[in-house]
């Protein structure tokens, strides 16, 4: 096997989730990011070179999550059909962070921030890797690895946009190995981590080590970064070259866009408006995604409003928080560890109602599944679900009279 087979198999049908696990396992170190594409970044690199490796395919989620393999792992057992969307937990609370300043930079009451910064308070963390942005454009989605607690803040929020992110784990393996990690990411970069865990390189064996909290937040889809472009260019009217600062959600809840530019002004679009436009910005793999969560993750999180959509067109407001599904043993120490230091609250809640994220998730991957398309393996080998599609149009259709501004 080798890159040529990750061409084939994953690139070519669309199905790559640009989560850069490829990046962090490969033992020569020459694959890279072209954007939002893997490449060879040695010019002289052919098929002879991998000489029979094929640990970027072994650890690509793209065509192949691995989820059932990773849950017998984890739980000793799969998720059963009544699992099918979120997975097999032990416990799931309404939380939220009891910091003032996490809380209020937060998207959805700041309950993954506070556990990672518990991680790095309490569990003997040193590192989390979480979405930040890119320091040369500030609008542009980047991984960023933090060191300071205080810091998680800056990144607390939502991010709905791909960027190439597990390759930023690479250094931190070859320079410091001992270092503890804590992580946060969607679907796609939890499965390809608990699929590096799995497997006998030295890459595998260093994850199983040093990669020691997995958390993350549910997810609808991601946008290619020209969503968040034409986003900022055509509602705001700002020119890329301008920004100094992007939020997905801030304000009150549930929060809109705000862009800050180099002459300190704000700029805001309604959160509404932007998940229309990011709908036409998305990539196969994203839209045809079978998880809303992994499943995978020591503690997952979704937002506790179910339809933040919704909220932003009537601009309702209520204690934003978050739903806390918590999986497994070093999950549960996370969460304990963060009530009695003060740094998470939560309380029982009930899982009935729906989810706008979830539900079009569902639609959407149906639609996949009856169209031929190639498309990435489900949690539950052979179950395909079966309902009356909804289009995804209908789940996030504009107010009345204001389809076209």
């Amino acid at each position: 096997m080798t890159f040529q087979q990750l061409e084939k198999d994953v690139l070519e049908p669309g199905l790559c989730t640009v989560c850069g696990a490829c990046q962090l396992a490969c033992p020569a170190g020459v694959i890279g990011f072209d954007g939002l594409d893997p490449v060879l970044t040695a010019d002289s690199w052919t098929a002879t070179d991998c000489a029979g490796c094929s640990d970027c395919l072994d650890v690509c989620p793209g065509a192949d999550p691995g989820t059932p393999e990773s849950e017998q792992r984890l739980f000793g057992r799969t998720r059963t059909p009544g699992e099918r969307w979120v997975g097999v937990f032990s416990e799931v609370v309404a939380g939220h962070a009891v910091d003032a300043d996490v809380y209020e930079a937060s998207a959805s009451g700041g309950s993954l921030t506070a556990l990672l910064q518990t991680a790095m308070h309490r569990l003997d963390v040193s590192a989390v890797l979480s979405m930040g942005r890119d320091e040369q454009e500030p609008w542009r989605a980047a991984p960023t690895v933090v060191r300071d607690p205080a810091e998680l803040v800056e990144t607390a929020q939502s991010t709905y946009q791909l960027a190439p992110y597990l390759g930023a784990l690479r250094p931190l393996m070859l320079e410091e190995p001992e270092t503890r990690i804590a992580m946060s990411g969607v679907a796609c970069h939890i499965q390809a981590m608990r699929k590096l865990q799995a497997m006998d390189t030295e890459a595998g064996r260093w994850a199983r080590a040093r990669v020691v909290l997995l958390v993350e937040p549910a997810c609808s889809s991601s946008t290619r970064p020209e969503g968040t472009a034409d986003v900022i260019r055509e509602r705001a009217g700002v020119p890329l070259d301008s920004v100094v600062r992007l939020r997905y959600r801030e304000g009150a809840y549930p929060g809109d866009i705000a862009i800050r530019t180099d002459d300190g002004a704000d700029h805001r679009v309604e959160f509404w408006r932007a998940v229309r436009d990011f709908a036409g910005n998305k990539t196969h793999r994203c839209l045809s995604c079978g998880d809303w969560m992994s499943g995978l993750a020591d503690v997952s999180v979704s937002d506790g409003d179910p339809n933040i959509f919704a909220a932003s067109v009537t601009g309702a407001e209520q204690p934003k928080h978050g739903r806390v599904f918590i999986r497994t043993a070093a999950g549960a120490e996370a969460v304990t560890e963060a009530r009695e230091h003060g740094l998470l609250s939560h309380t029982p809640v009930d899982l009935a109602g729906l989810n706008l994220g979830l539900e079009r998730k569902r639609n959407r991957r149906a639609t996949y599944e009856r169209s031929g398309k190639p498309v990435p393996l489900g949690p539950i080998p052979g179950y395909q679900e079966e309902l009356e599609i909804v289009p995804d149009e209908k789940w996030i259709a504009a107010p009345e009279g204001q389809e076209d501004r």
